[in-house]
């Protein structure tokens, strides 16, 4: 064992030299929590609560303006306000749709001067800043089942719908 500072300059000498980082606890960076449960900016969605959910104790979501978003994994909808995450709900069912429609690549037979209009159209889409491709779609909305006591919150973005599930 050694008691002096060798022990510092040893341990930097074996850090510089080594070709791939050292995970002493067998934790990488991608699996640490504050990397699995950040926001993602890109894809976060408003939910608008009219009721307050609150438990017994005092505890849950006061009604107002919340942003929600997938997880990484899409496990747990993750609901953030003012940046601050409030609550994390599990997610009980995932659906995936097909975006690529068939029917959409098939070329169409058209006159050149409508050609150039349709360009001419999009074209002026361009210029505002709309590229229709790259438009995304998201939207979130909240159900109160009074029989089951819980709420069901349903998250859509392009062509993914995640379902989760409040209960108390």
């Amino acid at each position: 064992m050694i008691l002096d500072n060798n022990l510092i300059a040893y341990e930097y000498f074996k850090n510089q030299y080594t070709p791939n980082a050292i995970y002493p606890s067998g934790e990488k960076d991608e699996t640490k929590l504050i990397d699995k449960y950040s926001p993602n900016k890109q894809a976060s969605a408003v939910l608008i609560l009219e009721d307050n959910i609150i438990n017994e104790d005092g505890y849950g979501l006061k009604k107002g303006f919340y942003n929600i978003c997938p997880d990484k994994y899409l496990d747990f909808l993750l609901i953030y306000q003012s940046g601050k995450l409030k609550a994390k709900i599990p997610v009980i069912e995932t659906k995936f749709f097909e975006t690529n429609n068939p029917e959409q690549f098939k070329p169409e037979k058209m006159s050149y001067s409508k050609f150039k209009r349709k360009q001419e159209k999009e074209y002026r889409k361009y210029l505002k800043g709309e590229n229709p491709s790259e438009i995304e779609w998201k939207d979130a909305e909240i159900i109160y089942i009074d029989e089951q006591k819980s709420w069901i919150v349903v998250y859509n973005f392009n062509n993914i719908r995640l379902i989760g599930v409040i209960k108390f």
